[in-house]
């Protein structure tokens, strides 16, 4: 059984979850949070609750007595070189509980349990066009990615990811690697758009707005240089309400030039912002992978 740890910040406890009826409020919290129509895409209480006594991780987030979030992870093998490690399946937060860095203090305290249980790497995917998810995984917590998924778990009919083909990055969390140590203690530096630009990173998309919340890809350059900067919409959920055909074309774009960076030996390390003639943009930061 997990042993009963507790993480305090803003008025938010962090800890495993223990009673059944705490894992039955996971299994709905997951229904509300990805608006999902059909009892089987949740993972069920008893499930969660054969993890966390079996080498798995369920935290939840506590307002007062309320669960408002909670993350689930479970011990698995990575590939190469053969070791053990933690991949983080769900991490969810309820609506209006979010913007408040519950989700960065859940994948925080992941990574403090798992470090004190002998587990330095954790992985998880998330959709590559959703830009809050990119900041978070990338900027935030310093991870990094240079696997992706085509349609990685089919044809999806919950509220979040309806009508997109589920394409996922795999990210890879080092949680001793000294950046991600450093991001751990401190929020980092942001990037700044303009100076890496200035400092030779390539734009491989040409992007152009045809009406609030609907860019769309212009034109495109061949990956080439030490730095890439490839875009995505800033607000995916609000494309695909104004456009879903344009946000299918940047599912199709985007896929085909994230395949083809990471086969070509760059991974995507950071992510960055900006704000241009009125609009909010948001690009991936790649660079080339020094260990190929």
């Amino acid at each position: 059984m997990t042993p009963r740890v507790e993480f305090f910040s803003r008025g938010v406890t962090i800890r495993p979850l223990d009673a059944w009826a705490e894992f039955q409020a996971a299994e709905n919290l997951e229904r509300v949070v990805w608006q999902m129509p059909d009892w089987r895409d949740a993972v069920p209480a008893n499930l969660l609750i054969a993890a966390q006594k079996n080498g798995g991780l369920v935290l939840g987030a506590f307002v007062d007595a309320r669960l408002v979030g909670f993350a689930f992870s479970f011990l698995a093998r990575d590939a190469a070189p053969a070791s053990l490690k933690h991949h983080s399946h769900m991490l969810a937060v309820l609506p209006e509980f979010q913007s408040r860095g519950i989700g960065l203090e859940l994948k925080l305290a992941q990574r403090a349990i798992c470090l004190t249980r002998g587990i330095d790497l954790m992985t998880w995917t998330f959709d590559p066009l959703q830009a809050l998810n990119a900041n978070l995984n990338l900027w935030r917590l310093g991870a990094h990615a240079r696997h992706y998924l085509a349609d990685a778990y089919g044809e999806m009919s919950d509220g979040l990811n309806a009508g997109l083909a589920s394409d996922r990055f795999i990210v890879e969390w080092k949680m001793n690697d000294a950046r991600v140590r450093a991001c751990a203690q401190t929020e980092p530096a942001r990037l700044d758009w303009a100076n890496l630009l200035r400092d030779g990173a390539r734009e491989i998309f040409s992007v152009a707005f045809d009406a609030p919340n609907v860019p769309r890809v212009r034109d495109q350059c061949a990956l080439d240089g030490d730095t890439l900067l490839i875009e995505i919409p800033a607000q995916i959920n609000a494309l695909k309400t104004a456009s879903l055909a344009v946000a299918r074309e940047w599912r199709a774009r985007t896929r085909a030039v994230f395949q083809n960076a990471f086969a070509s030996g760059y991974r995507a390390e950071n992510f960055v912002y900006a704000e241009q003639n009125g609009a909010r943009r948001a690009a991936y930061v790649l660079r080339r992978d020094d260990r190929r």
